[in-house]
């Protein structure tokens, strides 16, 4: 297999760029908590592969990650041969030395250092420690048959008030495997630790299949020396030094060696030798029986999941009581799409939504692609004002009376959704991960819960018109999983094909999968109001102006049902009922008028 075909295979939706396969998310990390794109690299000319992802930092050769995904890279590469007319030249193989010291029996110096750590005699007796002629410490490392090859050394005799000031090395060119691999069962859970003392403090306490690795946390070459047999182990425990080193060792462990087999040791000292010399044995059992498996990005145990009571989640009123009765109202977590001919008042509608959500003390980040932001500020303050709560000023123009909000009822306006209600100031289109990050910012910073993209014709990407409906299905899984990651409610315009007469799910332009992944969809049309021969109205709804449909609902599984709504031209509104059509919204309400006095006096908007 070579890297196009492994990426095909494994990756998802992916780029190229040069000489490196870029897919969306990392097949490591998954972009982590934060679900970042584009960081992990795969290099068709170097045959390796990185995440750029400072707590993932994964790395290797391309053969590695294909052994961590079950497949068996192309040794020959005949593609690369024909695609650079190269020759590939295998890696040479590494000759390793033979240990050149026999260990002596510990002497004095090497037991009282490690009796001081809390080590045992039968821990030291069991790994063979032992020293060499200088006095130092020997730990011998041997392969999983019991062969000598490797020694690793630590000075004695400079241990001051506590502190641990030694130095060690190993001989140059011996093998380095993992310090205890002849001693462990195959058929049991493997330990491994930092260090070597580490693992003897584990011994001490009684804990069988320790290892240590040879070269402290950066050094992760035993990996591929001792590949085959790590691969006998289902489960293994890691139990890393608390410093910044060892936790990112811990990290790249888990990388390596596979996240459904690895368990962590969340110690509350440096390391496991310096929780049994301060706390004792019983600690250092009660950490390593607190083992916490790695969970895996995706997958839970059902039984894990927590109790919801569906009819108390957070929900959106939308303000039309015959809509929240059917719907419940707007979830947060949700994706709706709305869709309806041009100037059916699908926008005129979500305007009034926004609204509502400040009126219910959630914050609104919107984007509109066809307003300008006076326009769309223009709009909103008509339908917060309401019928009751405007003027009328003589348009010479149009010859007539057009309506308008007062100033003063502005500035009322002005400070009461001040802090709640943003808008992407981007007229006209906007690239997806520009608009994203500017909701992620509004999530964060302003702690918005409703979210509005009007529409998604008016947003662009990277490919261009290149696949664009599938870039379009991406972006719409895209809004989706920002729903659930922030637990908000985000709707969504998206134009059908036709323009005339009801609209149902299918007639929405695009890819299926707007609607089928989609929590909500509802369609807006205008009432028919024209009659037949006989006098008789076409639309069944004639007395009303138009008609909001709910194709699909989620949760209660509601579809296929029409509200009709009168709409009211001066405030642009839109109601079932007089009480709708005359709501009094928060700005009017009588205990804010010592705020809007305040405000009046500065106005940062005049």
């Amino acid at each position: 297999m070579d890297e196009l075909e492994f990426a095909n295979r494994h990756l998802g939706e992916y780029k190229i760029k040069g000489s490196e396969i870029i897919p969306k998310y990392c097949p490591e990390c998954h972009g982590g908590s934060h679900h970042d794109q584009y960081s992990f690299a795969l290099n068709i000319d170097k045959h390796t592969y990185n995440c750029k992802r400072g707590s993932c930092g994964v790395s290797g050769a391309f053969w590695q990650l294909c052994e961590e995904f079950g497949e068996k890279a192309d040794s020959s590469l005949e593609f690369e041969k024909k695609k650079e007319n190269y020759e590939y030249k295998k890696p040479k193989i590494k000759n390793y030395k033979k240990p050149s010291i026999t260990p002596l029996t510990p002497n004095e110096k090497v037991l009282g250092y490690l009796h001081l750590r809390k080590i045992s005699d039968e821990a030291i007796k069991k790994y063979k420690v032992g020293a060499d002629e200088h006095g130092n410490i020997i730990f011998p490392y041997y392969d999983e048959n019991n062969n000598h090859v490797m020694n690793k050394f630590k000075l004695s005799h400079k241990y001051i008030k506590g502190k641990d000031k030694m130095k060690s090395w190993r001989e140059t060119d011996t093998k380095p495997v993992l310090w205890g691999m002849w001693l462990c069962d195959k058929n049991k859970p493997l330990t491994l630790t930092e260090g070597e003392p580490d693992t003897l403090a584990l011994a001490t306490c009684g804990i069988e299949n320790v290892v240590s690795v040879p070269s402290g946390s950066q050094d992760l070459t035993w990996i591929d020396i001792c590949w085959d047999w790590l691969k006998n182990f289902k489960k293994i425990i890691i139990w890393g030094d608390k410093d910044t080193a060892g936790q990112e060792m811990v990290r790249n462990l888990i990388n390596r060696l596979g996240v459904e087999r690895c368990w962590i040791v969340d110690g509350n000292r440096k390391d496991a030798n310096v929780t049994l010399y301060k706390d004792g044995k019983e600690k250092v059992l009660e950490l390593f029986n607190a083992a916490r498996e790695v969970p895996i990005q995706g997958l839970i145990r059902l039984a894990d999941v927590e109790d919801i009571d569906f009819e108390k989640m957070p929900k959106i009123k939308t303000g039309i009581k015959e809509i929240d009765k059917t719907i419940g109202g707007l979830a947060l977590g949700e994706l709706s799409v709305w869709t309806g001919a041009n100037a059916s008042g699908k926008s005129t509608f979500l305007g009034q939504l926004v609204i509502e959500a400040i009126d219910q003390g959630f914050g609104v980040c919107a984007y509109s692609g066809e307003l300008s932001s006076q326009r769309f500020r223009n709009w909103i303050e008509l339908q917060m004002a309401g019928k009751d709560n405007l003027v009328y000023e003589y348009n010479p123009i149009l010859e007539k009376d057009m309506p308008k909000v007062s100033k003063q009822n502005k500035v009322k306006m002005r400070s009461w959704y001040y802090d709640k209600l943003f808008l992407h100031d981007s007229f006209g289109s906007t690239k997806n991960t520009e608009l994203l990050k500017v909701f992620e910012y509004a999530v964060k910073r302003y702690d918005c819960k409703m979210f509005l993209v009007d529409n998604l014709m008016t947003t662009f990407y990277e490919g261009g018109e290149k696949d664009y409906y599938r870039q379009q299905s991406v972006f719409v899984g895209e809004l989706i999983d920002f729903a659930n990651r922030y637990n908000v409610h985000v709707n969504l315009v998206a134009h059908p094909r036709k323009q005339f007469g009801d609209i149902q799910k299918n007639d929405i332009s695009g890819t299926g999968d707007i609607t089928n992944r989609a929590d909500n969809v509802f369609s807006m049309v205008r009432v028919d109001k024209t009659v037949d021969k006989k006098g008789n109205p076409v639309d069944e709804f004639y007395d009303f102006d138009n008609k909001i449909s709910v194709l699909k609902n989620r949760m209660y599984g509601v579809q296929d049902i029409t509200i009709p709504l009168l709409f009211d031209k001066n405030s642009k509104r839109m109601y079932r009922t007089s009480y709708e059509g005359n709501k009094k919204y928060g700005w009017l309400k009588e205990e804010r008028k010592e705020e809007y006095k305040e405000v009046e006096e500065k106005a940062p908007w005049d």
